[in-house]
Parts: C-alpha cells; structure tokens; sequence
C-alpha cells in the first residue's frame, strides 16, 4: 500500500529477465479439478446455527442470484486464536456467520494452518492471500520445493479452498517482484501447475489487481494468467477520502465499473477481493456502504464474492469506526442478496489448460519494454497507529497466524 519508485536499473532487470524466460518458455499441464465437501458447522455460542453443506437434492443453476459476503477481520495479534476470535466476534456483531473468511500470508509463511481448518469446521470458506516473490525464480523453477510443500499441504484440507497468489501486481509496491507482465503470467501458470500435479485439485485460484487499474486502458489486463488458469476474476478498491491527500470522495459504483466491465467479458464469476470506506462526515461511511450494497445488487450482479477489508491499515477501515456504520455494515451482510449458497460456485472444477504446454500468450516483442508499465497511483504511508500492522512486515498486510 505505500508507493515506491522503478530504478532504471530494476527495470533493465526486469528486461534482462524476461528475455531469459522469453527462452525459457513456459510449460502447462492439464489437470481436472475436485475436492472434498465442507465440514458441518460448528456452532458459536450466541449464533443461530447454520444447516450442514449437505449435497443439494438437484443439480444447483450454474449462477446464482446473490453474492458470497466475506471479509478480512484483524484480530489484535499474530496468533490463531486471537484472529479465530476476532472473526467469530464480528460474526456475532453481525448475527451471521461470513461466507469467506480472508487471510494473508508472506511468500515463505507456512500455510495452511490452524485457521483454514477452523474455517473450513465452522462452514466458512478460506481464502489465503499469497504473496508473490521474485518471479523469474518462480518461472525457472527455484522455488519448487516451496510450491510442493505448500500444495501438498493445501491438499489435505478437507475441503475448498480460494488462492490469491500476488495480489495487486500492478502497483509500484510489487513492480520489482512483478517485473514485466510476461514474467507475472509465467509464474502464475508455474504455480497453478505444480498445484496441479500434486493433485491440489481443491484449489480456487483467485486474480486480482487493483480496481483503478482496469480504467483509461491501463495494464492491469496484460497481468492475465489466461481464462485456463483462473476461476475468480476479482479486483481491490477502495475509497481513499478523506485520508488521503488530493482524492475525491467516490461511489462504490465509479470505483469498479470500468473492472466490473472488462471481467464480465472473460465469463467468470467476479470477487471484490477488499474494499472499505473511512468516516468523514456523519453518517457519511454508512451512507456509502449502504450505496454499495445496492450497486452490487442492481448494477453489478455479475459479482459473486464481496469481502470487506475490516482493519485498521494506514486508515480505519474497520466496520466498527461508528454505530451507524456498523448498522450499516450488518444490513448489508443480512441482506438476502448476500446470503446464497456457496456451493454452485465452489462446485465446479479447477481452471485448467485444455491442451498441455499451453504457451505464454504475448508477442516477442512486448518482451522489450520501453519503460516501466503503467501502475495506479498508490497511497502514501501514514503514520501507523500502536495497533497497527507491522509495516515491515513482506506481506504488505496484516500479520499471518503464528
């Protein structure tokens, strides 16, 4: 989330680099997808309890009416039980329980922990939020064992479960790691395959830029991975006034037209990874959130999966900044739009290559950029309050599970 700018000597790097894997190539394979059912839910003291995910009686419409509601709720440290308690705690300010339950791990943070399967006993579905590394290393294979290990644990869940690996490529905070499109695009496909030969088949995989990205033909296309290696097609955006210098205050609606326009196209069902409002006026936040729950019911159906960004990072996002905007928060998540069943969505198989050693789908040529690609303006860091994240931390977001 804060802004850092390309050296001419990082981006004769990353042309260096591409060229390598320019020779390199990139290679796929073809996998099919299943995993196991979710657990029956386990019950929260204070919380109606929720039906068991048995299986449907008929077979459920490809997309249904209505939007998974999730969020990301920090808890007040590192460890699973303090993040558990908060999730659960949030549950019961809002009478439900969330659809998606939203963690973030570093490139070489162990996962899955405790947490997925908390989630995956209570009836939630996790999804991990998997930061990226240097992908030339990625796409020459250097970091295979990782992938294996990480898959292998994946695996044994029992259940499903989302990935968003390298989330927001396109913003000046990941250029050095993200490197050129290309570079991105192979290492994606790196990772989805060794998953796939594992037999991690019960993998969502989730891409997803940033928002501002998708307007004024900026480049957050170029980053695809390819409709054969993607099953989310999901975007963040978030309403930066007042906090931040020189933004104006935006609807929902104006922030993800321009992606909402541009996924629907590809044929996917589409998340809205994060977002967040921050107080201004009175009433101000509440009044947006209540704007964003009819937009995303009459202007944006296409979006299957909503997940707040309930924190305190660089600005308050949280739900709880006031009574109205708590009120306002729960109506949304009570909303029955919000409250469909997830597994007609979850249900179908993993994107997969049709054809082995699908190759990298750009021209030669793009492989020599002129200058760095165009990212969206990023924030500048504020201050971090004593209960904020870490700022060192490589996730860029709050801290994993310990």
């Amino acid at each position: 989330m804060c802004a850092n700018s390309t050296s001419p000597g990082s981006l004769a790097r990353r042309t260096l680099t591409a060229l390598v894997v320019l020779v390199a190539g990139v290679a796929a394979v073809n996998v099919s997808g299943s995993g196991a059912d979710p657990q029956p839910p386990l019950p929260i003291p204070g919380l109606p309890a929720l039906p068991p995910l048995a299986a449907p009686a008929a077979p459920a419409p490809a997309e249904p009416p209505g939007a998974l509601f999730g969020a990301y709720v920090q808890g007040g440290g590192n460890g699973t039980d303090v993040q558990m308690a908060a999730v659960e705690s949030r549950e019961r300010d809002l009478g439900r329980r969330l659809a998606i339950d939203h963690h973030f791990y570093p490139w070489d943070k162990e996962f899955p922990t405790a947490r997925e399967q908390a989630d995956l006993q209570a009836g939630r579905v996790p999804m991990i939020s998997w930061n990226g590394t240097l992908n030339l290393g990625i796409d020459l294979g250097l970091q295979d064992d990782l992938i294996k290990t990480r898959a292998d644990a994946v695996k044994a869940l029992p259940g499903k479960v989302l990935i968003r690996w390298m989330w927001e490529m396109d913003g000046r905070r990941k250029a050095d790691d993200s490197g050129h499109p290309a570079l991105y695009v192979a290492a994606w496909r790196h990772i989805h395959d060794v998953f796939a030969a594992e037999g991690a088949t019960n993998v969502q995989w989730v891409w997803c830029p940033n928002a501002t990205a998708f307007a004024d033909d900026r480049n957050a296309p170029a980053y695809y991975p390819g409709d054969e290696y993607v099953d989310w097609i999901c975007a963040d955006g978030y309403n930066w006034a007042p906090g931040r210098t020189g933004d104006q205050w935006r609807t929902f609606a104006s922030i993800y037209g321009a992606f909402y326009d541009w996924g629907m196209a590809r044929g996917k069902p589409l998340m809205v990874g994060e977002f967040g409002a921050q107080e201004r006026n009175p009433g101000d936040k509440a009044t947006w959130l209540t704007e964003a729950r009819e937009a995303l019911k009459t202007q944006f159906p296409g979006i299957k999966a909503v997940l707040y960004f309930d924190a305190k990072h660089d600005y308050d996002w949280r739900v709880t900044s006031s009574p109205e905007t708590l009120a306002a928060f729960k109506d949304m998540a009570n909303d029955p739009w919000f409250t469909p069943d997830p597994r007609p969505v979850l249900a179908a198989a993993s994107a997969a290559p049709a054809v082995p050693g699908v190759p990298i789908p750009v021209p030669p040529l793009q492989f020599l950029p002129q200058k760095a690609p165009d990212v969206p303006p990023q924030p500048p860091k504020a201050p971090q309050p004593p209960d904020a994240p870490d700022p060192t931390d490589p996730s860029g977001y709050p801290p994993a599970p310990g």
